[in-house]
């Protein structure tokens, strides 16, 4: 694998990590057991996530979506998502447009919260 393309977030097998000029393509297999793509961000890239065998759960922002063989569902940048498999094993593949590099995946756990999403404290008013 190509050290400019990010680091796995998850639990799962990396089948086939390819990268071009214009798009990335992973081909990754989450066992049923534990294994499940990290809550993300990507900076920069959009992503279409295709489930190839068994049923994926795939949840951005907070909504939950099922996929099947062959369905497909995008993620846009800046969007939070997590994928994982339901009732067995699942191959999953994921384009990105423009190519996953190394920095643009980030991990929720590393994202903090935006400073306009504080609330006051000490009883102090916040102008609106």
């Amino acid at each position: 694998m190509d050290e400019r393309r990010p680091i796995p977030v998850g639990v799962y097998e990396i089948l086939q990590d390819f990268t071009c000029p214009t798009a990335s393509v992973r081909v990754f297999r989450l066992a049923a057991e534990g294994d499940a793509v990290g809550g993300h961000v990507h900076r920069r890239s959009m992503q279409i996530y295709v489930a190839l065998e068994g049923s994926v759960a795939v949840e951005v922002e907070g909504v939950e979506r099922t996929l099947h063989p062959f369905d497909a569902l995008p993620v846009w940048p800046g969007q939070k998502h997590r994928a994982s498999p339901i009732a067995g094993d699942a191959l999953l593949m994921n384009i990105a447009v423009p190519p996953l590099a190394a920095d643009d995946q980030v991990p929720l756990s590393e994202m903090g919260e935006p400073a306009d999403m504080h609330l006051p404290v000490n009883d102090v008013d916040v102008d609106d």
